[in-house]
């Protein structure tokens, strides 16, 4: 029964050093409207079932890179979206919403 819960305290405390870490990077790249901002071209749409995802679409005429921000962290990824093409964001243990986009 130790070993469980010191498996398990060890794992929680390695999960909340991933989740700030994050946080702080969110929080930088969300924060930033200037340089990184996303035309209104293109349109988000988040989806709620267990897990979060959102769909991205680009209805520009050009080529777009953002990133997707949730509540509670970060996606890493920079997508590259070709006009017309939809993008999906979905990652594992997501407990927050859509936030918004920018750029990358």
């Amino acid at each position: 029964m130790r070993r469980i819960m010191s498996a398990a305290g060890a794992a929680l405390g390695g999960l909340a050093l991933v989740t700030a870490g994050q946080g702080v990077a969110g929080a930088a790249t969300a924060g930033s409207t200037a340089a990184t901002a996303v035309p209104g071209c293109v349109q988000a749409q988040e989806t709620a079932m267990g897990t979060v995802w959102v769909d991205v679409t680009n209805n520009c005429a050009t080529r777009q890179r953002v990133q997707v921000a949730y509540t509670d962290r970060v996606d890493p990824t920079c997508y590259t979206i070709q006009p017309g093409q939809t993008v999906t964001s979905r990652l594992g243990f997501q407990f927050g919403h859509f936030k918004g986009l920018s750029g990358c």
